[in-house]
């Protein structure tokens, strides 16, 4: 089974829409996949319990029995994501150590792009794989661009960002997927989830990407 965890120390960044959408997606292509949500918020978590069906399936953890939870749940699925306090907290902490890849989602704004450094440094402390994902942008903006190329500079950044469409917060709040009668956030989830599959179920270093204008 690998492990995503879904992490940035700022709050408001999308993790919550990141790890429901990219848990559907994964279900939606054959993959046995489990939600874990260490937040206090319990964002992810109240999404899951509005939903028709059982999947992706949902378990509860935290920081003290994560570990002991993830060794029991090795062999019945193929892949939990993690969803994470926008803190320091010892579940964030212990959610990045057991990771195999860590996704950091952002928002392009420059208090967003500052703050974003400190979760950088933890994720590179535990020696974890990471990309990054833009969120919640207005196709086109200057803001979306620049922030793009910071961002690309540390780090890999998903060929696709997820921008601040009215049907992700509907889906949210109604235990969806944005996906279904939204196009473009299903071309959007759909080029982040195929990127995020070339990379978790291999061990090869993460390649560099080439900054998509077309989709910031």
């Amino acid at each position: 089974m690998k492990i995503l965890t879904v992490a940035n120390r700022k709050g408001g960044a999308g993790k919550s829409t990141c790890a429901a959408h990219i848990g559907v997606e994964a279900v939606k292509n054959n993959i046995k996949t489990i939600l874990i949500d260490m937040d206090p918020q319990k964002t992810l978590e109240m999404w899951w319990k509005k939903r028709e069906n059982n999947q992706p399936a949902l378990i509860d953890a935290s920081s003290d029995n994560l570990p002991h939870i993830l060794e029991k749940l090795a062999d019945s699925f193929d892949l939990c994501i993690i969803d994470t306090p926008g803190d320091a907290s010892l579940n964030a902490i212990v959610s990045i150590k057991l990771a195999d890849i860590v996704v950091i989602p952002s928002k392009p704004t420059a208090p967003d792009l500052t703050a974003i450094g400190r979760t950088i440094s933890i994720v590179e402390e535990n020696k974890k794989r990471f990309i990054f994902i833009i969120t919640q942008i207005t196709v086109r903006t200057k803001a979306a661009i620049q922030a793009a190329s910071v961002l690309s500079r540390f780090g890999a950044l998903a060929p696709a960002s997820i921008s601040n469409r009215i049907s992700y917060a509907n889906a949210m709040g109604t235990g969806s997927s944005a996906t279904l009668n939204d196009k473009i956030a299903l071309e959007e989830i759909s080029q982040v989830w195929d990127f995020i599959k070339s990379i978790i179920f291999s061990d090869q270093a993460i390649p560099k990407k080439k900054l998509h204008m077309d989709n910031m």
